[in-house]
């Protein structure tokens, strides 16, 4: 699929968390991120813009009953 918008991760703080994650959560979060890239209109359950930021998202990352939110 074709990339209709860029993720961008500040500095290596969300590498290092991803790299403090199981695998199965890695594979999960690059998932969600895959989506957000290629899908035009993406669900609110996987992105949502923080108000009163310019351009700031929070992402939200379910697997089983756990949940993770990433900015």
């Amino acid at each position: 699929m074709e990339k209709v918008r860029e993720v961008i991760a500040y500095k290596n703080h969300f590498e290092d968390f991803l790299l403090a994650q199981p695998i199965k959560v890695q594979d999960k979060i690059y998932k969600v991120i895959e989506i957000i890239e290629t899908y035009e209109r993406v669900p609110s359950t996987y992105l949502k813009l923080i108000l009163g930021t310019k351009g700031l998202y929070e992402t939200r990352i379910k697997l089983g009953s756990n949940i993770w939110r990433v900015f």
